[in-house]
């Protein structure tokens, strides 16, 4: 069994630290129905068990608080209850009752920030990494996206490089493409759609094929 190292109190937490790293944030006030003391050897599996059952009912509470204040996906859900000091096995099985009672639905949050993206100049790239900063499944990312396909890519990618392209314009064409090639690979573009729609435009002058 492991040794708790060190504990202490931050920000209404208790750290448990076990053979000199930190191992775990317990809120104070079930810590103190489950106390451990510095020196004393730790069941670390039987220690979670009986902290998640001490947890359980505030932990749902505070997760339908969180719903309340808005949407959320299981997986940022599951890690702002971490962050709030309820051990991992509540947060995880909080999230799954959640879900059974279709309180959570990842799908459908996955789908509606995707659309709130669709009429705007973004790459399809950066749309997915909003979406897994999210913490959505790949499954439900994909599922979401399947609106962002070439034709619609294209069409996004020229509307941003219009947009983009008067800060370029001044430069030498072989600058200002590779600048806009840039400024729209930052926006999360793919190559194929940028460079149709930096040939597009930069064709438009007379000096492009310098």
């Amino acid at each position: 069994m492991a040794i708790a190292s060190d504990i202490r109190e931050f920000r209404g937490l208790m750290e448990i630290s076990l053979d000199g790293v930190l191992w775990l944030r317990v809120r104070k006030k079930h810590f103190a129905l489950r106390p451990l003391e510095q020196g004393q050897a730790v069941d670390t599996q039987a220690y979670l068990d009986a902290m998640a059952a001490l947890q359980a009912a505030d932990c749902y509470e505070a997760a339908l608080t969180m719903l309340d204040q808005a949407a959320q996906t299981g997986g940022d859900l599951c890690a702002k209850l971490v962050r709030k000091g309820y051990v991992p096995p509540v947060a995880e099985a909080t999230v799954k009752r959640l879900r059974e009672n279709r309180l959570i639905d990842d799908a459908r949050y996955a789908q509606r920030m995707a659309q709130a993206q669709l009429g705007k100049a973004v790459g399809a790239y950066a749309v997915r990494r909003k979406l897994r900063a999210k913490r959505l499944s790949e499954e439900d990312i994909d599922a979401a996206m399947e609106d962002f396909d070439d034709a619609q890519q294209a069409a996004a990618c020229r509307e941003a490089a219009e947009k983009l392209w008067r800060k370029y314009d001044a430069l030498p064409p072989r600058e200002g493409r590779a600048k806009l090639s840039q400024a729209l690979a930052r926006r999360g573009f793919g190559w194929d759609a940028i460079r149709s729609a930096v040939e597009t435009l930069s064709g438009d002058s007379d000096d492009y094929d310098d």
